[in-house]
């Protein structure tokens, strides 16, 4: 049977729809729009000339395999509760997309390694802007160095943007969550505060935050403090969720009334604006001498910078042969495959020796 479709799980959601409409310009009559609203999907389609096909699909129930005939590729734009969906794509030998955040369920993604060999299936994580550019601009920034020391990797993301509720609630949620890190430390997200000076923004506050990518990048340098850092654009909202979490007032975000009536606050008030961007600091020697290597990347719109990753792994993945397994963006891919998926101006690199 010949497999030519791509479904999007979530495709009508904010990134979902960003990642169909850059590969309906490339795979047109190829793009399936799923999710458990059938009427959004036949909305986003129409909106699209038909060049999509709406489905119904809920994967949190049991999901029969002939309504994953003639798909190629599924990238999954929801965040799930268990592997029972993915290891069917797998299975079926499609291969698979996931832009979740949540490290505790990309370690179990990635034990269906053997399971993606066994079916000559392929799947890919950490795809987005954080996780996935962060650790692809961590891996290239670290290329000059001999030796390397620390690794900070700083986010900052728009207040001003339209964040999808769904991430807007991970955040919330991840208040109250502590999280192990290098060396077996207990870390409470939103803490640990690091003045950055961000390209062409200025100096932000950004806090250790549990994005997946450290502990990721944790696999290929074991013993160099790995640490990621969070923050906003406008500097009194860093201020605000700092003091919510050191007064203990976040303990009331572990309640879901208030986790979703601050969400949709946070989407209403328009303040800040819809930048993005991450700085790579990677500190090490180059040949016995100190050396500080500097990696930007500044854009517009989280979820559209998410889509344009998401959409190129995709390409690459139709397009070209790569091995079976599960595997985390950094694993198969690098920066040049990334970087003419953005402005020549988005990126820029600084390195210092003493």
């Amino acid at each position: 049977m010949t497999r030519d479709n791509i479904l999007i799980v979530g495709g009508y959601g904010e990134v979902g729809r960003k990642i169909a409409k850059i590969l309906l310009s490339s795979y047109p009559n190829r793009v399936c729009i799923a999710g458990r609203n059938l009427e959004k999907a036949r909305q986003f389609c129409a909106q699209h000339d038909g060049l999509g096909a709406p489905l119904q699909m809920d994967v949190s129930r049991t999901v029969h395999p002939q309504q994953l005939a003639n798909v190629a590729l599924v990238i999954m734009c929801l965040e799930q509760q268990d592997t029972t969906f993915a290891e069917l794509c797998l299975k079926e030998g499609i291969k698979y997309i996931d832009i979740t955040a949540s490290h505790t369920f990309l370690k179990q993604l990635k034990n269906l390694h053997s399971t993606a060999i066994e079916y000559r299936s392929t799947a890919i994580f950490s795809v987005g802007m954080a996780p996935g550019l962060t650790n692809i601009m961590a891996m290239h920034a670290t290329n000059p160095l001999t030796t390397m020391e620390k690794l900070h990797i700083s986010i900052l993301l728009g207040a001003g943007d339209t964040h999808g509720t769904a991430a807007i609630l991970w955040i919330l949620q991840q208040l109250n969550i502590p999280y192990s890190h290098y060396e077996n430390q207990i870390i409470t997200n939103f803490t640990s505060k690091r003045s950055v000076q961000f390209r062409d923004i200025g100096k932000r506050s950004v806090y250790q935050f549990n994005f997946s990518d450290q502990h990721t990048l944790a696999h290929h340098f074991p013993s160099v403090p790995i640490v990621t850092r969070l923050g906003f654009d406008v500097e009194s909202l860093n201020w605000f969720v700092a003091f919510l979490q050191k007064s203990r007032i976040a303990y009331l975000l572990k309640f879901k009334g208030v986790q979703s009536m601050l969400a949709s606050l946070v989407q209403k008030i328009k303040m800040g604006t819809d930048v993005c961007s991450i700085q790579i600091e990677a500190i090490g020697k180059i040949q016995h001498k100190e050396a500080n290597v500097t990696l930007d990347f500044k854009g517009r719109d989280e979820s559209l910078v998410t889509a344009k990753v998401a959409a190129a792994i995709a390409r690459e993945l139709l397009d070209n042969k790569y091995p079976a397994g599960t595997y985390h963006i950094e694993e198969l891919f690098t920066f040049e495959a990334l970087q003419n998926q953005f402005d020549a101006s988005s990126f820029s690199q600084l390195i210092t020796s003493q």
